[in-house]
């Protein structure tokens, strides 16, 4: 991940990735490339969000991609940061880590990786376009994954490897790779949750 997002993300969420001893400049070392920036910003303000409100002293340890997924080792969490780190990992499988545009996990040269249409063929080690936060997604996502968090508890991890009637048969995991995906999660559950027919 470029310095630029690294020092973003290590400014904005401290207290998730430092203890209080280390200086102001420091970088944490995201292990795994740019298109999972806005993923790891979403689960980061919901862990800190959760973490505040139930007084949790969360540590993020390590943030990498293996098996072409984003793994989020932590320590000090509950049982809904431990299913927002989990649901990250599932869903950071269906968002290229190149570019953050929809995916999946293909072998690519051996390695299992998560990649779009664009980046599984002979030019995926071209340069990719410069990251640019994306506020939208971030919000819709935590948003959603909240409302997820609400709505089902212990049962969310579950909940969104599942295919859904009510999403045309897709698996809510795919679609919080998309702001638009997202915001149907929500608006879905919102109505639910206040007796409106879907």
């Amino acid at each position: 991940m470029n310095n630029f997002i690294e020092r973003h993300l290590a400014a904005q969420y401290r207290t998730l990735l430092f203890s209080k001893e280390f200086s102001e400049d420091a970088i944490f070392g995201f292990e795994c490339n740019d298109g999972w920036a806005n993923l790891i910003e979403a689960t980061f303000r919901l862990t800190q969000q959760h973490a505040e409100l139930k007084a949790l002293d969360v540590k993020v340890t390590q943030a990498k991609e293996k098996l072409g997924q984003l793994r989020i080792y932590h320590s000090g969490s509950d049982e809904d940061i431990g299913s927002v780190f989990e649901i990250a990992q599932l869903a950071s499988g269906c968002i290229c880590e190149l570019c953050g545009k929809p995916g999946e996990v293909v072998s690519l040269e051996g390695w299992l990786v998560a990649r779009c249409g664009k980046h599984t063929g002979r030019g995926h080690l071209d340069p990719i376009e410069a990251h640019i936060a994306d506020e939208k997604y971030i919000t819709s996502y935590t948003q959603a994954l909240d409302m997820i968090l609400a709505f089902f508890a212990t049962g969310a991890v579950r909940w969104v490897q599942d295919e859904r009637t009510a999403f045309a048969g897709r698996r809510p995991l795919e679609m919080l790779a998309t702001e638009e995906g997202c915001q149907t999660i929500f608006t879905f559950l919102n109505r639910l949750e206040h007796g409106v027919g879907v």
